[in-house]
Protein backbone atom coordinates (compact mmCIF):
# COMPACT_ATOMS: atom_id res chain seq x y z
CA UNK A 1 0.00 0.00 0.00
CA UNK A 2 1.33 3.44 -0.97
CA UNK A 3 1.54 6.05 1.76
CA UNK A 4 0.11 9.37 0.60
CA UNK A 5 1.40 11.29 3.61
CA UNK A 6 4.78 10.23 5.04
CA UNK A 7 4.80 9.15 8.70
CA UNK A 8 6.99 12.04 9.93
CA UNK A 9 4.71 14.57 8.22
CA UNK A 10 1.62 12.94 9.80
CA UNK A 11 3.05 13.42 13.29
CA UNK A 12 3.14 17.15 12.60
CA UNK A 13 0.03 17.49 10.45
CA UNK A 14 -2.52 15.74 12.69
CA UNK A 15 -1.79 17.76 15.84
CA UNK A 16 -1.79 20.91 13.73
CA UNK A 17 -5.22 20.06 12.31
CA UNK A 18 -6.56 19.35 15.79
CA UNK A 19 -5.19 22.65 17.03
CA UNK A 20 -6.89 24.50 14.16
CA UNK A 21 -10.16 22.73 14.88
CA UNK A 22 -10.12 23.63 18.58
CA UNK A 23 -9.12 27.23 17.88
CA UNK A 24 -11.99 27.54 15.43
CA UNK A 25 -14.45 26.15 17.98
CA UNK A 26 -13.07 28.46 20.67
CA UNK A 27 -13.36 31.53 18.41
CA UNK A 28 -16.99 30.67 17.67
CA UNK A 29 -17.68 30.31 21.41
CA UNK A 30 -16.09 33.72 22.12
CA UNK A 31 -18.16 35.33 19.37
CA UNK A 32 -21.36 33.91 20.86
CA UNK A 33 -20.35 35.06 24.34
CA UNK A 34 -19.63 38.58 23.09
CA UNK A 35 -23.10 38.76 21.49
CA UNK A 36 -24.71 38.05 24.88
CA UNK A 37 -22.39 40.67 26.38
CA UNK A 38 -23.64 43.14 23.73
CA UNK A 39 -27.10 42.81 25.29
CA UNK A 40 -26.03 44.32 28.63
CA UNK A 41 -22.98 46.42 27.74
CA UNK A 42 -23.09 49.23 25.17
CA UNK A 43 -20.07 47.91 23.23
CA UNK A 44 -21.27 49.77 20.15
CA UNK A 45 -20.02 53.02 21.74
CA UNK A 46 -16.38 51.92 21.59
CA UNK A 47 -16.89 50.16 18.26
CA UNK A 48 -18.03 53.36 16.51
CA UNK A 49 -14.88 55.11 17.78
CA UNK A 50 -12.59 52.47 16.28
CA UNK A 51 -11.46 53.47 12.75
CA UNK A 52 -10.79 49.79 11.93
CA UNK A 53 -14.25 48.59 13.01
CA UNK A 54 -16.39 46.40 10.79
CA UNK A 55 -19.55 48.45 10.15
CA UNK A 56 -21.85 45.42 10.24
CA UNK A 57 -20.43 44.22 13.58
CA UNK A 58 -20.95 47.65 15.16
CA UNK A 59 -24.53 47.86 13.87
CA UNK A 60 -25.24 44.33 15.11
CA UNK A 61 -23.87 45.17 18.59
CA UNK A 62 -26.10 48.28 18.64
CA UNK A 63 -29.18 46.31 17.60
CA UNK A 64 -28.50 43.54 20.14
CA UNK A 65 -28.08 46.10 22.94
CA UNK A 66 -31.33 47.92 22.12
CA UNK A 67 -33.39 44.79 21.44
CA UNK A 68 -36.46 44.94 23.70
CA UNK A 69 -35.51 48.36 25.09
CA UNK A 70 -37.10 51.72 24.40
CA UNK A 71 -34.68 53.91 22.50
CA UNK A 72 -33.82 57.10 24.40
CA UNK A 73 -35.57 59.68 22.32
CA UNK A 74 -37.49 62.63 23.66
CA UNK A 75 -41.02 61.70 24.70
CA UNK A 76 -42.49 64.21 22.26
CA UNK A 77 -40.70 62.50 19.37
CA UNK A 78 -41.91 59.07 20.48
CA UNK A 79 -45.49 60.32 20.82
CA UNK A 80 -45.48 62.07 17.43
CA UNK A 81 -44.08 58.92 15.77
CA UNK A 82 -46.79 56.82 17.42
CA UNK A 83 -44.29 54.66 19.31
CA UNK A 84 -45.81 55.47 22.73
CA UNK A 85 -48.94 57.09 24.11
CA UNK A 86 -49.08 60.27 26.16
CA UNK A 87 -49.88 58.17 29.25
CA UNK A 88 -46.75 56.06 28.69
CA UNK A 89 -44.66 59.23 28.32
CA UNK A 90 -46.08 60.54 31.60
CA UNK A 91 -45.22 57.21 33.22
CA UNK A 92 -41.60 57.49 31.98
CA UNK A 93 -41.34 61.02 33.36
CA UNK A 94 -42.66 59.85 36.74
CA UNK A 95 -40.14 57.03 36.91
CA UNK A 96 -37.27 59.34 35.94
CA UNK A 97 -38.31 61.84 38.61
CA UNK A 98 -37.40 59.24 41.25
CA UNK A 99 -33.94 58.58 39.78
CA UNK A 100 -30.75 59.59 41.54
CA UNK A 101 -28.43 62.10 39.90
CA UNK A 102 -26.13 59.25 38.85
CA UNK A 103 -29.00 57.47 37.09
CA UNK A 104 -30.00 60.70 35.32
CA UNK A 105 -26.41 61.25 34.20
CA UNK A 106 -26.18 57.67 32.88
CA UNK A 107 -29.44 58.11 30.98
CA UNK A 108 -28.31 61.41 29.47
CA UNK A 109 -24.99 59.84 28.46
CA UNK A 110 -26.62 56.82 26.79
CA UNK A 111 -29.09 59.14 25.04
CA UNK A 112 -26.17 61.24 23.76
CA UNK A 113 -24.25 58.13 22.61
CA UNK A 114 -27.41 56.80 20.95
CA UNK A 115 -27.74 59.97 18.88
CA UNK A 116 -24.00 59.91 18.09
CA UNK A 117 -24.29 56.32 16.85
CA UNK A 118 -27.26 57.15 14.60
CA UNK A 119 -25.26 60.06 13.15
CA UNK A 120 -22.11 57.88 12.76
CA UNK A 121 -24.12 55.19 11.01
CA UNK A 122 -25.63 57.70 8.55
CA UNK A 123 -22.29 59.46 7.96
CA UNK A 124 -20.10 56.41 7.29
CA UNK A 125 -22.66 54.34 5.36
CA UNK A 126 -21.66 55.72 1.93
CA UNK A 127 -18.08 54.55 2.63
CA UNK A 128 -18.88 51.01 3.76
CA UNK A 129 -17.39 48.28 1.58
CA UNK A 130 -19.17 44.98 0.93
CA UNK A 131 -17.10 43.25 3.63
CA UNK A 132 -18.03 45.89 6.24
CA UNK A 133 -14.74 47.78 6.11
CA UNK A 134 -15.13 51.55 6.21
CA UNK A 135 -12.91 53.57 3.89
CA UNK A 136 -10.26 55.56 5.73
CA UNK A 137 -10.11 59.35 5.57
CA UNK A 138 -7.17 59.04 3.15
CA UNK A 139 -9.13 56.72 0.84
CA UNK A 140 -12.11 59.08 0.92
CA UNK A 141 -9.87 62.01 0.05
CA UNK A 142 -8.34 60.14 -2.87
CA UNK A 143 -11.80 59.32 -4.26
CA UNK A 144 -12.86 62.94 -3.84
CA UNK A 145 -9.76 64.19 -5.64
CA UNK A 146 -10.29 61.77 -8.55
CA UNK A 147 -13.84 63.05 -8.96
CA UNK A 148 -12.74 66.69 -9.22
CA UNK A 149 -12.49 68.04 -12.77
CA UNK A 150 -8.96 68.72 -13.93
CA UNK A 151 -8.19 72.43 -13.84
CA UNK A 152 -6.63 73.98 -16.92
CA UNK A 153 -3.32 75.61 -16.20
Amino acid sequence: MVEIIPMNLRTILYPLLLLCFFNSANAQEKKTASRSDDKTNPNWITLMQDPQVNYYEAVKAFEVYWEGKIEPEEEEELISEGKITTAEADSFRTVRASWTQVQRNEYENIKYQFKRFKDWKRTVFPFVQSDGRILSEQERLEIFQKQQPLKDK
